[in-house]
């Protein structure tokens, strides 16, 4: 028996290590290879590109938490952004264009629960339709031509401007990220996603709303990834088509390498943080260093494979 439980702790102990690890690891490496890496200029751009990956990968991590899974972040981020970018170039003011856009953010959310919850059919294939229909309307809008956000406050507010001496992208993801912890470590329904993760059965025998558990966690989802939109479409000063290819990728990576069981019932949005982290600094990293984009993918993909193995070794081990 104690030859086996061994690997298994061992296991447990290097994926909950992972994160931390992995990030020092990759912000030694950068340091080491390129003299652009600590760069306030760079920093300060890691910072606030960041940020969009960071949304999506808190929303990710409750839906992982489930036992779900949602593809069609990365196709909907761009789509809102589009939406919002020809918003503001019909003349609509920012404040009504971002409003509208967590609305529609949210919407989308709400749909890709109710599909998956009332009509009990698997996130993957909801989620894998709704990227279809988000990526498909991104180019019926523009004709694949990006549009173009001229108006300077949006684009000052929601990339250049500092609160605090803080990026305001920064700010929102670390709004973000204190709501998202309090949500699941100190609120009833928060703390109940972790019951309908690891067993819906017996949650729902225990007296919780499961399918109302679900739609809400899609609805924040929606919320998170219509904020990063909104951040997004601010970095780039336009809207367009397949403008963030790797989010869906980098947000699902984030929250594997943090720890999370892709069966449900076991997430931390704080390792959701550093894995995010690592993912960020090791894009910008492969950036400085002029890495193929093919190999970019290759690396990440290693990394995930890393992560997944660890946590089957752990033996989905709870924590």
């Amino acid at each position: 028996m104690s030859s086996a439980v061994a690997p298994q702790r061992i296991a447990g102990v290097l994926r909950d290590v992972l994160p931390y690890a992995g990030l020092i690891a990759v912000i030694l490496f950068f340091a080491l290879s390129s003299e652009f890496f600590f760069n306030l200029r760079n920093f300060e751009r890691l910072v606030t590109d960041s940020a969009t990956l960071m949304l999506v990968a808190f929303g990710m991590t409750l839906v992982i938490l489930l036992g779900e899974i949602d593809l069609s972040v990365g196709a909907v981020v761009a789509l809102l952004a589009v939406v919002l970018a020809q918003m503001m170039d019909a003349g609509m003011g920012w404040p009504v264009a971002v409003t509208l856009t967590l609305v529609v953010g949210l919407a989308i959310g709400a749909v890709n629960g109710a599909i998956t919850v009332y009509g009990d059919i698997p996130s993957f294939i909801v989620t894998l339709g709704m990227m279809a229909i988000a990526t498909g309307l991104s180019y019926v809008f523009t004709g694949a031509i990006s549009v173009a956000i001229l108006n300077e406050p949006f684009l000052i507010l929601f990339y250049e401007a500092r609160v605090l001496g803080l990026p305001f992208p920064l700010v929102l993801t670390l709004i973000a990220f204190a709501a998202c912890l309090i949500f699941l470590n100190r609120t009833v329904p928060g703390r109940e996603l972790f019951a309908v993760g690891a067993n819906p059965a017996a949650a729902r025998l225990s007296g919780v709303p499961v399918k109302r558990r679900k739609l809400t966690v899609f609805a924040i989802m929606g919320v998170l990834v219509a904020v990063a939109a909104v951040l997004s479409a601010a970095r780039l000063g336009s809207g367009a088509p397949a403008s963030v290819p790797a989010l869906t990728l980098d947000a699902i990576a984030a929250v594997i390498i943090g720890g999370a069981s892709l069966f449900g019932g076991r997430a931390s949005i704080v390792r959701t943080l550093m894995g995010a982290a690592l993912i960020a600094v090791l894009n910008n990293g492969m950036v400085l260093m002029n890495v193929n984009i093919d190999m970019q993918y290759v690396l990440k993909g290693l990394i995930i494979l890393l992560a997944v193995v660890l946590e089957r070794l752990a033996g989905g081990a709870r924590s």
